[in-house]
C-alpha cells in the first residue's frame, strides 16, 4: 500500500486511528474542562481567604474542594455533551450552555462537599468567584479559537428565529460551519433553525457544529430529518456545497421523497438567493462543466454577433453569455415575435448591456437575411434557428427541411457575401444514425456545412452537437415537472430510454468554445464539436428524482405510466457515427469529432432534389431526398430511412 493509500484509509472515519484521535480529542477536551474547575475552585478559595486575618485556607480546604468540583465537572459537562462541541465553531448557544453546565456542576460539588467536610471552612462566597472564573478558563479558549478561525465574533450572538423552518443541513463539516456562520451574519434573520447536521463521512458523529449536534453520516439523515420536524413541522434537507456530488443529491432527495422534505441547496449569495432549490441540473451523472471564458471572450468582444433563434432557450442563453463580453453589437434574430419580445426586455433589464438590436425575421427567407447581413455585417453568427420537436416534425417533414437544412444554407450564404468570419451550427445528437425527420435534418446540414466549408474561404465553419438541454422548451423536463405539480401522472416512454443531458449554460458554452477554435485555426474548418456528456442518463430514474424532489415519492404521490416511443424517437441516443472518431480539442471536456466529408460537387444535386421535394411539400419525397443526401456521409452505403425507422 502507498503511503497515500496508507494516509487516506487511516482517515476513514470508521478507521481505528480515527476513532482513536476522536476519542482522544473528546478526553482532551474533558480534561481541560476539569482542570480548569479545579482552578477555579482552588483560586477561589485562596482568594476567598486573602481577606481573611488568617491569610490563608486552613486544614487544606482547597484542595478537597478542588479535586472533588473536578470530579463533579467530569461528570456534569460531558452528560451534557459539553466536550463534543468544536472549539472553532462556538456560538452563543454553546456559552449559554456551557454555563448552565458549570452551574449545574456546582449544584453536584456542594452537597458532596457537604457529606465529606460538613462545609467546614467552606466560604460560601467561593462559589460565585468559580462560577465566573470557570466560565472565563472554559469558554475563553472557544471563544479564542472561533476568532482565530473566523476573525469575527459578533458571528457567536445568534437568536433562533421561531418563524424559520426546520432544516437539517448535509456537508462537509467545514462547509457546514461557513453556511450557518452566514445564516448568524444575515441581515434579514437566519432562513433556517437548523436541527441537526448530516456530515457524510461519519467522522463528526455525536459532536456539536457552532452548536447544532452532527447526527451522523448519510445513514443518520432519515432519522434527522424525522427528529428535526417532530413537532408536524415541514423540514427542509439543504445541501451545504453548491455543487455537491450527484450520488449525495440523489440519496438527499430518496429520503426527502420518503419523509415528505425538501431539497434545497446554499449558495454564498445573499437574501433569497442564498438557498436554492435543487434543479434538474443536479440530477446529472456528472458534475457541469465550467468552460473557460478565455476563448469564448476572444471570439466575442469587440465584434458584431448575431443569433439566430435568439429567443429560443438555446439562443436566450446565447444572446445572455455574448452579451457578458462585451460585443461591440448584438443582433437577435427570431421568427417567434413573443420569444423574441422577451430576450429584448431581458436585455433591457441588464445592467450594462451591450448595444443590440431585435430583428423579427425567418432563417427561411433568404432575401430578409440579406438585407439583415448588409445592413448588420456580422462578424460571428451562432445559428441556432431550428424546428425540433421530433413527433411533430414526423408528419411536417417539408416544413423541417425549409428551416434546419435550407435556413442553414442561407445563413451560411450570407455570412459569406458580407464577409464574415464565423459561424457556428447548433446540431443534435439526434443526427446520428437519426431515425426521425428532424435528427435527418440535422444530419443533413452537418454534411452540408463540411461540404461548403471545403469550397469557401470565409466565413469558416463548425457544428456542435447538443445532447438534451436540461429546462429547454418542449424536453421532459419541464413536461415532468408540469405533470407533477398537476398531481400526475408522469409519462415516460419507456423504462430503459436514456439520454444524454447538459445544462443550458453548457450548451451555449460550448457553442462560444467551439465558434473559438473554429475561428481561431483553420484546421477546425468544417469541424463537429460535442461536450463530453458522461454516461447518459435514465429517464425513469430522472423522473422519479423530479418526484423525490418536490418531497413526494413515486408510486405512492405521483404514478409513473410507461406510454411507449413516440414516433421518431430512439431507445437510445449516440454522440457520434460508428465511422467518427472524436479527440480531446484544446478545451478539457471538449471533443472534436472527425470522419468522412462529402464533398458540394456531389451534394448539390441531392439537395437541390431535396429542396424543390420540400417546396412542394411532398411528404414521400421529402424523405427519400433526405435518404439521398444522408447515403453521401455513409462510407458504407446506408439503410433506408424507412428501414431506420421501423428499426427504431
Amino acid at each position: 500500500m502507498s503511503q497515500t493509500e496508507t494516509t487516506s484509509a487511516a482517515n476513514a472515519p470508521n478507521h481505528p486511528r480515527s476513532r482513536l484521535q476522536r476519542y482522544a480529542t473528546l478526553a482532551g477536551v474533558s480534561a481541560w474542562d476539569a482542570v480548569a474547575g479545579a482552578a477555579a475552585m482552588y483560586g477561589a478559595i485562596v482568594l476567598r481567604y486573602l481577606f481573611e486575618p488568617a491569610g490563608h485556607p486552613p486544614g487544606g480546604v482547597e484542595w478537597v474542594a478542588s479535586g472533588l468540583f473536578a470530579m463533579a465537572c467530569l461528570l456534569v459537562l460531558p452528560l451534557m455533551g459539553l466536550h463534543r462541541g468544536l472549539w472553532r465553531h462556538t456560538t452563543l448557544a454553546d456559552a449559554g450552555r456551557l454555563f448552565q453546565g458549570i452551574v449545574l456542576a456546582h449544584l453536584v460539588f456542594l452537597p458532596a462537599l457537604f457529606l465529606i467536610t460538613r462545609l467546614a471552612d467552606f466560604p460560601r462566597s467561593a462559589l460565585l468567584i468559580s462560577t465566573l472564573a470557570m466560565a472565563a478558563l472554559t469558554l475563553g479558549p472557544r471563544l479564542a479559537a472561533t476568532a482565530w478561525r473566523s476573525g469575527d465574533l459578533r458571528a457567536l450572538f445568534r437568536i433562533e428565529d421561531r418563524g424559520a423552518p426546520a432544516g437539517v443541513l448535509v456537508g462537509g463539516a467545514e462547509l457546514m460551519a461557513e453556511v450557518l456562520r452566514r445564516e448568524m451574519r444575515r441581515a434579514g434573520g437566519p432562513s433556517f433553525r437548523f436541527r441537526a447536521l448530516i456530515e457524510p463521512g461519519g467522522a463528526y458523529k455525536g459532536r456539536a457544529l457552532v452548536g447544532v449536534p452532527v447526527f451522523g453520516g448519510l445513514d443518520a439523515l432519515e432519522d434527522a430529518v424525522r427528529r428535526a420536524g417532530r413537532d408536524g413541522e415541514s423540514v427542509r434537507i439543504v445541501l451545504a456545497d453548491s455543487d455537491a456530488d450527484p450520488e449525495l443529491i440523489a440519496e438527499c432527495a430518496r429520503v426527502a421523497g420518503r419523509l415528505g422534505a425538501t431539497l434545497s441547496r446554499s449558495r454564498a449569495r445573499e437574501g433569497e438567493a442564498a438557498f436554492t432549490t435543487v434543479e434538474a441540473a443536479d440530477l446529472l451523472s456528472r458534475t457541469p462543466r465550467h468552460l473557460s471564458r478565455a476563448g469564448a471572450r476572444g471570439l466575442i468582444a469587440g465584434k458584431r454577433v448575431l443569433v439566430t433563434g435568439a429567443g429560443g432557450a438555446i439562443g436566450s442563453e446565447l444572446t445572455r453569455q455574448a452579451a457578458r463580453l462585451d460585443p461591440a453589437r448584438l443582433i437577435l434574430l427570431d421568427s417567434a415575435e413573443s420569444h423574441l419580445y422577451e430576450i429584448d426586455l431581458a436585455l433591457k433589464a441588464m445592467p450594462d448591456a451591450p448595444d443590440w438590436r431585435a430583428v423579427l425575421g425567418d432563417v427561411r427567407d433568404s432575401d430578409r437575411l440579406s438585407a439583415v447581413f448588409e445592413a448588420e455585417r456580422p462578424e460571428v453568427i451562432l445559428h441556432a434557428a431550428a424546428l425540433k420537436h421530433v413527433p411533430l416534425m414526423e408528419v411536417n417533414g417539408a416544413e423541417a427541411v425549409l428551416t434546419n437544412v435550407f435556413g442553414t444554407q442561407n445563413v451560411v450564404d450570407a455570412a459569406a457575401e458580407t464577409g464574415s468570419e464565423v459561424v457556428v451550427l447548433v446540431s443534435t445528437d439526434k443526427a446520428v444514425d437519426p431515425v426521425s425527420v428532424m435528427g435527418a435534418t440535422k444530419r443533413a446540414a452537418e454534411l452540408y456545412l463540411a461540404a461548403a466549408a471545403e469550397t469557401l474561404a470565409a466565413p469558416r465553419l463548425c457544428a456542435v452537437r447538443f445532447g438534451n438541454v436540461l429546462a429547454s422548451t418542449g424536453s421532459v423536463v419541464p413536461l415532468f415537472e408540469r405533470q407533477i405539480s398537476e398531481g400526475g401522472p408522469v409519462t415516460v416512454t419507456h423504462p430503459e430510454t436514456t439520454r444524454y443531458f447538459m445544462t443550458r449554460e453548457e450548451a451555449a458554452s460550448l457553442v462560444l468554445e467551439a465558434g473559438a477554435q473554429t475561428a481561431s485555426d483553420a484546421r477546425e474548418d468544417g469541424r463537429i464539436f460535442l461536450l463530453d456528456m458522461g454516461e447518459p442518463v435514465p429517464i425513469a430514474r430522472l423522473a422519479r428524482q423530479l418526484i423525490r424532489l418536490r418531497g413526494m415519492e413515486p408510486g405512492r404521490d405521483i404514478e409513473i405510466d410507461y406510454m411507449g416511443l413516440r414516433p421518431g424517437e430512439k431507445l437510445h441516443e449516440a454522440l457520434t457515427h460508428a465511422f467518427e472518431d472524436t479527440r480531446p480539442s484544446g478545451t478539457d471536456g471538449v471533443l472534436r469529432v472527425t470522419g468522412p466529408r462529402p464533398g458540394m460537387q456531389a451534394l448539390a444535386p441531392a439537395l437541390t432534389r431535396l429542396k424543390a421535394a420540400a417546396l412542394a411539400r411532398d411528404e414521400e419525397a421529402v424523405r427519400q431526398g433526405l435518404e439521398d443526401v444522408l447515403a453521401l456521409g455513409w462510407p458504407d452505403g446506408v439503410r433506408s430511412m424507412v428501414e431506420r425507422l421501423s428499426a427504431g
